[in-house]
């Protein structure tokens, strides 16, 4: 009797506190919205990524603002946004990257508002509760990658998505309408986030399968419909207004190399997808999923297979448990599935960026949690209903113990009162100096220089357009050397940009090095040296003299 009544009592409590966060909801999120604009602010970062990947959107936009280029090969939608931004501030890097948070913004409240009323509040705002604090997540509020506008177009769709799910399905083929602007929406927002990231192409496979598995065919039907007709609309404007083919191949070809870099590895087998989906679901659920929710070190790089296990048992027993009885956590399981699915199967190992689920993360959690709440309320048993409430606190404090310590208000303060060199380490704040005297020593109109990393260059080089080196094609020393004169090179930025960006050990990026080398192994006198900055990490500029009659300065240029 005292068994079943400790339970009752714990079970009371429980219910007790949902109540609570129900009745107090809107007071509740206001303040977690509060702590996500805090942290999205002392996380800031005014400085462009290293990895250049973020900022090769940002020429795109230019060039897409100032002649109508086309944004090819990665998503064209947020160049597109993007050069909205530079047509009315021009090309600002702190407003740019204020664009992000107010992306990352409108996603978090679109989170809150899609699934309030539709899930226990208590695994909801734990939700909410740890992206507020997290740097792995708030991160991307500084940053100008697609992911912040890819989770508000993610956002909406799933807004749309559970609005529909959530009634009943008209007699007849003819739609409602209500039903007819909702599936409206949940198309346009599904072809958005398709033309943002390409794997934004799963959404609308997510719903189909959704309506599938309950037997919607109508809506099933008109959603195919929908999607097909607006995008060979947007095809057809495509081809018209820009002459381009249908699709370009580049993209996939990477994908379907066992290296993306190096095509004569040659192509990827089927147990070698399967390798993929295995080494990528040990990579981001025991590892960066495991560190964006506190209970990992980022000092950490080992996997743990068990633990990758557990998190698909637990998925697995959520989709069972959410099937008949929740339907906006079942569809968010079908997304989740296939998303990360495609994620998985798809990517090379080396890419190992946690950025690539990051979108999908704050669904990870809500399911996952949900899981696991629905199965301590069910199995009844007290100290896994104790120790819920604690794993729960624990997370969210752990969070924030461990990325509160990457604030930097002396950096940022720095950046924003102008110190563009504040942050970087020496490596980078070499090549910077040298970008930085070039935009305002060599005419562009005489001059065009090539470099690694040319769209970073062109940020912090007030728009000045780089030639970019980024690998070295089989060719003899005369075809390296026409292919640069064709282009109109005049000089090459050599610089010492580390291989681990951390951590100085000597060994740098040196494809534009190989490059120079290959060339003057036949024609010694190609380069002359005319500025360096920095010491130890070097920044060099060579003037090229297709002449070949200048001396090189010989120790410089090697293959190391």
């Amino acid at each position: 009797m005292k068994t079943k009544a400790k339970k009752s009592s714990e079970q009371a409590k429980d219910i007790k506190i949902e109540m609570w966060l129900h009745k107090n909801a809107a007071i509740v999120f206001y303040a977690l919205l509060g702590v996500f604009v805090l942290f999205s602010g002392l996380y800031f970062n005014a400085r462009v990524s290293i990895t250049g990947d973020d900022s090769t959107y940002i020429p795109r936009a230019i060039n897409f603002w100032d002649s109508g280029t086309y944004p090819s090969y990665q998503g064209p939608f947020y160049p597109m946004v993007l050069s909205l931004v530079v047509g009315l501030f021009g090309m600002k890097l702190l407003v740019l990257k204020v664009s992000s948070t107010i992306f990352m913004m409108a996603a978090f409240v679109l989170l809150y508002k899609t699934f309030k009323d539709k899930v226990l509040y208590t695994t909801l705002f734990f939700t909410v509760g740890v992206l507020s604090v997290s740097h792995y997540f708030l991160s991307f509020s500084s940053q100008t990658f697609s992911e912040p506008l890819f989770m508000l177009l993610q956002g909406a769709f799933f807004l749309y998505m559970c609005k529909n799910i959530e009634q009943e399905e008209s007699k007849g083929w003819r739609l409602s309408k209500r039903e007819g602007v909702q599936l409206g929406m949940i198309v346009l927002f599904g072809v958005l986030m398709f033309i943002t990231r390409t794997v934004g192409f799963g959404a609308m496979l997510a719903a189909l399968v959704y309506f599938l598995a309950n037997k919607q065919f109508k809506r099933a039907v008109y959603l195919a419909v929908g999607f097909a007709v607006l995008i060979m609309l947007l095809v057809g404007i495509r081809s018209a207004v820009w002459d381009l083919p249908v699709k370009s191949g580049e993209q996939t070809s990477q994908l379907l190399n066992k290296h993306p870099y190096d095509s004569s590895q040659g192509r990827e087998d089927f147990s070698g997808f399967l390798q993929r989906f295995k080494d990528n679901s040990n990579l981001y659920l025991s590892k960066h999923f495991m560190r964006i929710i506190g209970f990992r070190s980022s000092e950490k790089n080992t996997i743990n297979p068990l633990l990758t296990v557990a998190l698909y048992l637990i998925f697995l027993l959520g989709v069972f448990w959410f099937f008949k009885r929740n339907k906006a956590l079942f569809f968010t399981a079908v997304y989740l599935a296939i998303m990360l699915g495609v994620t998985f199967f798809s990517l090379q190992k080396l890419w190992d960026q946690y950025r690539l689920i990051i979108p999908f993360v704050p669904f990870v959690i809500l399911f996952l949690v949900s899981t696991i709440v629905r199965i301590v309320q069910v199995s009844k048993i007290s100290l896994l209903m104790k120790l819920i409430p604690v794993f729960l606190c624990l997370s969210i404090v752990l969070t924030f113990k461990k990325d509160v310590k990457t604030i930097e208000i002396s950096t940022l303060t720095k950046n924003l009162k102008g110190d563009k060199f504040a942050g970087f380490t020496p490596d980078w704040v070499s090549y910077l100096q040298m970008v930085d005297f070039v935009s305002k020593n060599l005419k562009e109109e005489n001059t065009y220089v090539a470099c690694r990393k040319p769209n970073i260059a062109r940020i912090y080089g007030k728009g000045r357009k780089f030639y970019g080196i980024y690998r070295i094609p089989e060719s003899s020393p005369e075809e390296l050397l026409q292919l640069l004169k064709h282009k109109g090179v005049t000089h090459v930025m050599l610089a010492s940009l580390r291989k681990n960006p951390k951590v100085f050990t000597g060994q740098t990026i040196n494809t534009v090095r190989r490059y120079m080398y290959a060339i003057t192994k036949k024609y010694p006198h190609t380069f002359r040296l005319i500025k360096q900055f920095g010491d130890k990490e070097p920044t060099y500029l060579f003037e090229i003299d297709y002449s070949m009659k200048n001396p090189v300065k010989g120790e410089i240029i090697n293959k190391k």
